[in-house]
């Protein structure tokens, strides 16, 4: 182990062997790995990634040369500077050539796998859901979407995890419940950016953190994720399994809210068992046939983009995903799934190096393929590679036999 976990500092880290061995826990064991390794690359699209790849190098350039992206600290790869050198290359790329695109990927990014069996990891999605909706109050939408209030504090507790509220009578106090907003901890602050029918609706709009409201005029008001509460995440499906109400195999996004409509006088109460709570912007601007924006600011792409845990996984970092994805018209039948997608989001409940949510888009099919996606998957890291190893091709290493 300590063979492998020394080469691995030699290969990413910036600041020496020193800073490796203080973030030894975190790394755990990372390998790199030919692009043989990345079963279905041969088949990919390439000029349709290098497209994809100069758009997130487009918002990667805006952020701070020494913006951390996220990840295990001192990664190369986790600082918007160190992917320059790959980005100014992509651009010299004829878009149209896909050997060249491929050439550009393999010479410039260098693939990484977790532990040394390639550990499955577990795989969900996300869409952008549309429901009915108004902008003003009326008898038939009555349940408020609020966006982010003024007094809420986000910063770093003594433990180093950020920790939200707000300060009442020189105390930092943790911010409000989920069912202390439904009981109006918040009415009356002027917060109320929309109304809706169904707080089941809402509720399921929080957990995918963005959504498309449909006006009475037809028109669409798009809502993005503006903040959070910063209360624990619960997942509603493992608290059906706990009280047995419901099988782990029958859990999914339809039947959780099926349960919920058919148990009106219990939803409210299992619901606020979940005490995490999002607030929403308005996005006035937002092409509607884009996707939501993500937490690293870029419009997110279905099937391309995908939400992670920034402890171990920077933003704006492309992955290769070797999954399953429900058939479309059977829930029961699983295809393969083998893309490359991009790290351009954040999810409360996606914790972990071999977890991913991967964004479906918009619309019923898009619901579907989110809401029966409960997918076991490999995860691989591509990170850039620095200058003077693209330019000698320098050889990957294979991670060693499992003993």
């Amino acid at each position: 182990m300590m063979k492998s976990f020394v080469r691995f500092c030699a290969l990413l880290l910036t600041g020496g062997l020193a800073a490796c061995v203080q973030s030894q826990e975190n790394l755990s064991e990372f390998y790199p790995v030919s692009y043989q390794k990345l079963s279905g690359w041969n088949q990919e699209n390439y000029s349709q990634l290098l497209t994809l790849f100069r758009q997130n190098c487009q918002y990667l350039e805006k952020l701070p040369p020494k913006k951390h992206l996220g990840g295990v600290s001192g990664v190369y790869g986790g600082q918007a500077q160190d992917w320059s050198a790959a980005c100014n290359a992509a651009n010299t790329v004829n878009i149209a050539d896909s050997s060249q695109a491929k050439q550009f990927f393999e010479t410039w990014l260098q693939p990484y796998q977790y532990t040394a069996d390639g550990q499955d990891g577990k795989v969900t999605g996300y869409y952008e859901p549309e429901i009915e909706g108004s902008t003003v109050r009326s008898d038939e939408f009555q349940v408020p979407v609020y966006g982010k209030p003024a007094d809420l504090i986000a910063r770093k507790g003594t433990d180093g995890q950020i920790e939200y509220g707000f300060m009442q009578g020189g105390l930092f106090i943790p911010y409000y419940t989920r069912q202390q907003i439904d009981q109006g901890a918040l009415s009356g602050k002027g917060l109320e950016i929309a109304w809706v029918k169904d707080p089941v609706d809402l509720f399921f709009m929080q957990v995918q953190g963005a959504g498309r409201i449909i006006l009475p005029d037809g028109q669409v008001l798009r809502l993005g994720y503006a903040g959070k509460n910063g209360q624990p995440y619960t997942a509603l499906g493992r608290l059906l399994i706990d009280q047995g109400a419901m099988d782990s195999q029958a859990v999914n996004m339809y039947s959780v809210r099926a349960w919920l409509h058919s148990h009106p006088e219990q939803a409210t109460a299992l619901m606020e068992q979940n005490r995490n709570y999002v607030f929403f912007r308005r996005l006035p601007d937002q092409n509607g046939n884009s996707g939501a924006i993500g937490a690293l600011g870029s419009p997110l792409t279905a099937g391309r983009s995908v939400a992670v845990d920034r402890k171990w996984i920077p933003l704006g970092v492309p992955l290769w995903l070797e999954t399953t994805m429900p058939a479309a018209s059977n829930n029961q039948v699983r295809q393969p799934w083998k893309h490359m997608v991009f790290a351009q989001d954040i999810g409360g409940g996606i914790t972990g190096m071999n977890r991913l949510d991967l964004f479906t888009g918009w619309g019923s099919q898009a619901a579907w393929y989110a809401g029966f996606m409960n997918e076991q998957g490999k995860v691989y890291l591509l990170l850039p590679r620095r200058i003077e190893q693209a330019s000698s091709s320098v050889a990957t290493t294979e991670p060693p036999a499992v003993q």
